[in-house]
């Protein structure tokens, strides 16, 4: 299992591939940078899978999470 590590994507969608950083400021300026005024996106705390099967695969699953939020471009804290 990786260590933790922070990811954006998409509300709604099941991947989160706009962006992946060790911590959530630098994930939430990495999705910030990639999307428009006022989009809203997803962040999630998470371990992946280092399992074998795995490895070349477009989709590793996750398989701890916390931390889950919906966020908006622009969103002040």
């Amino acid at each position: 299992m990786t260590p933790w590590r922070w990811w954006a994507g998409h509300v709604g969608e099941e991947s989160y591939d706009i962006a992946e950083e060790a911590s959530r400021e630098a994930v939430i300026a990495a999705a910030e940078r990639e999307l428009g005024p006022g989009d809203t996106f997803e962040i999630i705390e998470a371990r992946s899978s280092e399992a074998a099967e795995y490895e070349g695969s477009d989709f590793v699953p996750f398989l701890r999470t916390r931390n889950h939020e919906i966020r908006t471009v622009g969103q002040v804290e």
